[in-house]
């Protein structure tokens, strides 16, 4: 029981492959819940391919196959009762571009409650304002609702893709590189922001970035070549790797 209750993920012997290629080969890991996971790696290793695993947006690929289990709590979440739009309600994705909506910023957030049956006006404002509050953005937006979404800068716009998320009322925040397209002011509001949501949410990220994983997360993933070389805390990771592909990494020496 303590073991689960430190845990919300766990992943056993996953396995995937794009066609004939073999993408993630073997992967176990036990993502903690409450905290900020970093997977890291060099372009290719496959770390966006294990995010998308999480929520099970590799199902729209063709040709993909996938083997092994992924258990959110107590669930294998690619077992056949599963339905994918509620568990994507519970883990909840934000891409590495922010994808706001041409629509209002209201509806931006709103969607995602209208999606699962929430149609009454009063309840959607609470959920606009709340998610909107909670990713910092409710003092800049207030007055201007209604106006299109794409007239926020960036890192505004990332900032409302959160908030949507907010708004569905996940377990799991997934963020693929979400501050990769900002410049460093927005950036570290994304980064004070997710260590805000981590004291109610499990998140992961996918970071070229390593200054932003060794500032920003709690626990690191180190793949390398489909497989995972090394995890653990993120100042352990950083300070003293067990492996030596993992120093080699983060030193600048990888070849």
């Amino acid at each position: 029981m303590e073991y689960e209750n430190k845990y919300k993920i766990r992943i056993e012997n996953l396995n995937l492959h794009f066609k004939t290629v073999h993408v993630l080969k073997g992967i176990n890991l036990s993502i903690p819940r409450n905290a900020i996971t970093a997977l890291i790696g060099p372009s290719g290793c496959g770390k966006s391919t294990l995010l998308r695993c999480l929520n099970r947006m590799n199902d729209i690929i063709d040709d993909v196959k996938i083997e092994g289990q992924v258990y959110l709590g107590d669930r294998d979440i690619y077992g056949p009762d599963i339905n994918v739009t509620l568990l994507r309600k519970k883990v909840g994705m934000v891409f590495q571009r922010p994808v706001a909506f041409p629509i209002s910023i209201y509806e931006n957030v709103a969607c995602a409650p209208r999606v699962h049956g929430v149609s009454r006006k009063e309840t959607l404002d609470d959920i606009v304002t709340s998610s909107l509050e909670k990713v910092g953005l409710w003092d800049e937006v207030e007055g201007k609702l209604r106006k299109s979404a794409l007239s926020l800068s960036l890192g505004q716009q990332q900032q409302l893709c959160i908030a949507r998320v907010m708004a569905s009322e996940p377990e799991v925040i997934l963020l693929d590189e979400p501050c990769s397209a900002l410049d460093p002011m927005s950036t570290m509001k994304i980064e004070e922001l997710m260590r805000q949501l981590a004291e109610q949410y499990t998140v992961v990220i996918v970071t070229h970035s390593m200054q932003q994983a060794s500032r920003a997360s709690d626990y690191t993933v180190f793949m390398l070549s489909g497989e995972i070389i090394e995890f653990g805390p993120t100042e352990q990771i950083f300070t003293s790797p067990k492996d030596s592909k993992t120093e080699n990494y983060i030193t600048g020496r990888f070849r």
